[in-house]
């Protein structure tokens, strides 16, 4: 079977033409960094938002995040992941006390820049 493709005009296998699909489909993705800060985003704005994020609360969110993301990937790819993730949470963040809710946005919001 061939399906057309219409930049080219021309016939392509159906199987090249089902792998330009899925590549298309995981390029649309986030990374894996930014899939890491948008877990940890969700699991603080479901879980108590209001209250104050602790750094053991921090630690057990982000430690469930890392889990749901990065488990069955290779070591180097997981820590590689987790390191751009971290690297993208400016200094601003961290000084404060902050809520959970707002430690949410705050993710959502670096997890566009990685």
């Amino acid at each position: 079977m061939t399906v057309t493709d219409r930049i080219r005009a021309s016939a392509v296998p159906a199987a090249r033409a089902t792998l330009d699909a899925r590549l298309q489909e995981l390029m649309a993705l986030p990374s894996l960094a930014a899939q890491l800060l948008l877990s940890a985003a969700d699991q603080l704005s479901k879980s108590r938002p209001g209250d104050d994020l602790t750094i053991t609360g921090w630690g057990r969110t982000l430690a469930r995040a890392d889990q749901r993301v990065l488990s069955g990937y290779p070591q180097a790819v997981a820590q590689h992941a987790a390191r751009r993730a971290m690297s993208a949470l400016s200094a601003e963040l961290w000084d404060g006390a902050r809520t959970r809710g707002e430690w949410a946005i705050s993710l959502r919001s670096a997890a566009k820049t990685v």
